[in-house]
């Protein structure tokens, strides 16, 4: 019971350590509430609504009016104004008054009573993914209607039933369920699982902040320091996972022990990590530059920006040496699609294996580092 209470004690020693050192609270506290609070932001819309294009209509008739008007009642574009030229068009959309184009060519309403196939132009900002998509999908959208509209009536003038000419039509229903994500938004995305990277390279900035080129901890403190940490990062895993989703309204299924069982290894990597790139990097703003250039690279590695499938192999099987590399895909594969322990075991197992490797190393570099470089920045 006293040792208990003697080790209790250096945990909270290590964390009022943790307080007293500016840097390291602005990092591993303050630095994840303003996340939380600046990150989402960008992302609270969902999804890209009413993206403004301009239309030029050659034809001016009931058939190229009627186009126009349904594109402009989706709610993915907005049609902003009508344009006589496509100089006028060009110089609109380089102001960036407008992120799309919409032609149609004289002669459209012809075409189609002639029953011959009866063109359009779309032009869209390639640079803007999302944007660029909206606008395609919306042109795309009204064009095939209008087009099973106008081969419906020739179908039905020949004598045809109408339900005959649907299904000739449409001889395949397809019904679009958005499993896990219902609002098709980014938020619900890209949020959850960007927060476990930001986890992962907080703490260990922190540690490294902390630890970096100072003695580290011996007797019992050396195992009090990195439970506090542990201890510290699973209160943020509840805070990032299950409060912000429901302050969000970002769908969540999975269970909260099921997520501990990934996130509890998890942490323990990224703790042992840390404290090995602490130990190999003795300067403090080297293990804060190696972290934040890694950033961007281990969030495309984790397979969440980018498909697994269409990475190279050999970067794939590197960043695995990483904790949040398998950890991103559990962690989303829990808390939005409710994944049993089962379906996460070969992460776990991943994670405690990391865990005890990087604490071996840690170890060992420890024991092979000179006592002057040990004191150095003491």
């Amino acid at each position: 019971m006293i040792s208990l209470r003697l080790f209790l004690s250096e945990v909270t020693a290590a964390l009022r350590t943790l307080l007293g050192d500016p840097n390291a609270r602005m990092t591993m506290i303050a630095g994840i509430l303003i996340y939380s609070v600046l990150y989402p932001q960008p992302f609270v819309g969902e999804v890209v609504r009413d993206v403004p294009i301009v239309a030029i209509d050659q034809d001016n008739s009931a058939a190229s009016r009627s186009f126009l008007r349904r594109i402009d009642a989706s709610d993915q574009v907005e049609i902003v104004s009508a344009m006589p030229n496509m100089d006028a068009a060009r110089d609109a959309f380089f102001r960036r008054e407008a992120y799309g184009i919409v032609i149609i060519p004289a002669g459209f309403e012809k075409d189609i009573l002639a029953q011959v196939p009866a063109p359009i132009a779309a032009f869209g900002d390639g640079s803007y993914l999302l944007v660029y998509s909206n606008i395609m999908e919306a042109v795309t959208t009204v064009a095939r209607a209008v087009g099973a509209e106008v081969n419906f009536e020739r179908l039905t003038a020949t004598g045809m039933d109408d339900v005959q000419a649907r299904a000739s039509l449409s001889p395949v229903s397809v019904t679009n369920i958005k499993v896990f994500n219902p609002q098709g938004g980014y938020a619900s995305y890209v949020v959850p699982a960007s927060f476990v990277l930001i986890l992962q390279q907080t703490l260990m900035m922190g540690i490294g902040l902390l630890h970096a080129g100072r003695r580290m901890p011996t007797g019992l403190r050396m195992w009090a320091t990195p439970v506090a940490y542990i201890g510290l990062y699973v209160v943020w895993v509840a805070f990032t996972q299950l409060l912000l989703p429901l302050f969000y309204g970002i769908p969540r299924t999975g269970d909260f022990s099921t997520l501990l069982l990934v996130a509890l290894p998890f942490i323990c990597a990224c703790t042992a990590m840390g404290f090995a790139i602490a130990l190999l990097i003795p300067w403090r703003e080297g293990v804060v530059f190696f972290l934040v250039v890694m950033g961007l690279p281990l969030f495309f590695l984790s397979g969440i920006a980018w498909p697994i499938e269409s990475i190279p192999q050999h970067l794939h099987i590197l960043s695995l040496l990483v904790p949040s590399s398998s950890a991103i895909s559990a962690f989303v594969a829990v808390n939005q699609m409710g994944a049993s322990p089962q379906d996460i075991a070969g992460t776990v197992q991943l994670q405690i294996i990391l865990a005890i490797g990087y604490t071996a190393l840690a170890v060992a570099i420890y024991q092979l580092s000179s006592p002057p470089r040990q004191q150095a920045g003491k």
